[in-house]
């Protein structure tokens, strides 16, 4: 019970500041034209995929403070969307970093195809990856007793192996493809585009904190299985990962604000009725910022 009521609380916090974060986000592309492109496109799916997994785990939230356990085949349908979303965001996370190989090596490709067309292309595999597991999952769905009403529990064993493991494997390949365009950068060195180079300091740290919460909880859950954990110890050891995933879909945002200085005078312009959000200035939180002149970028959707 402690340790429900400690996961519980979890969920609440990140609930508080994920859902923040990815509406300003949403909020802040469609608000400032500069901010629009097809990156930032991919990167609002990322959001909505992301506001969607942490609404889903508020419910579980309220299951593991009152201690109610439900069997997979009523568990499983009311998180089915849930599922859908959570399998589409780790394919979304790849699709950022292939967006930036196209940029990098297919760049005529990338200005000439329109920004719709482009993201309903780049977001073509994840929907197909996530409605693939969702259905197996149906299929392989029966009435057993899970103790937490979360993806890998509610989803059949083997659909959970299957999860994990396709996971480990989708994330795997990010880190390897994200590693192979630093290298290609560091040999580049100030050839690259700027735009590009803004591009790669925002992604590498959000690669950084991506294979720290998503890719280890994917990695924790399928590790668990492994090693030949089984019955209520694998529920309680799967279960807690859910920190990393609720990490994964918290940081995006924060990330930006860090990293990108277009995104910290949006946010203060938007916010700025505050007076909290207006002392930022005076402590010299966009003091640095202010000196960088805010451009539409090369690859913005009026260019296209």
């Amino acid at each position: 019970m402690i340790n429900q009521i400690f996961i519980a609380t979890e969920i609440v916090l990140f609930n508080i500041f994920g859902l923040f974060g990815n509406i300003n986000f949403l909020f802040l592309t469609y608000l400032k034209p500069s901010l629009r492109s097809k990156s930032s496109y991919i990167q609002c799916a990322l959001s909505v995929s992301h506001i969607f997994c942490l609404l889903f785990e508020l419910p579980n939230a309220v299951l593991l403070f009152t201690g109610i356990q439900l069997r997979r085949n009523v568990c499983f349908p009311a998180i089915s969307i849930y599922i859908f979303f959570i399998c589409a965001q780790a394919v979304i996370m790849l699709m950022l970093v292939v967006d930036l190989f196209i940029i990098v090596f297919f760049t005529t490709f990338y200005r000439r195809v329109d920004n719709v067309t482009y993201t309903v292309l780049m977001l073509f595999v994840p929907f197909v990856y996530a409605g693939f597991t969702v259905a197996w999952g149906f299929v392989m769905m029966d009435d057993e007793l899970v103790i937490f009403c979360n993806p890998p529990i509610s989803l059949h064993p083997v659909v959970s192996r299957w999860w994990s493991m396709s996971n480990v494997g989708l994330n795997s390949v990010t880190l390897c493809l994200f590693l192979f365009l630093m290298i290609i950068f560091h040999f580049r060195g100030k050839k690259q585009k700027s735009d590009t180079r803004k591009l790669m300091k925002r992604l590498k740290v959000s690669v950084v904190v991506f294979v720290f919460s998503w890719y280890m909880c994917t990695l924790g859950v399928d590790m668990f299985v492994a090693i030949g954990l089984t019955g209520s110890v694998l529920v309680f050891f799967q279960s807690n990962m859910v920190f990393f995933a609720l990490l994964c879909y918290t940081q995006p945002f924060y990330v930006m604000l860090w990293r990108s200085s277009e995104y910290r005078v949006a946010f203060v312009e938007m916010w700025s009725f505050l007076n909290c959000v207006k002392s930022l200035k005076s402590k010299g939180w966009v003091e640095r910022t202010t000196r960088v002149t805010t451009q539409v970028s090369t690859m913005d959707s009026s260019k296209m």
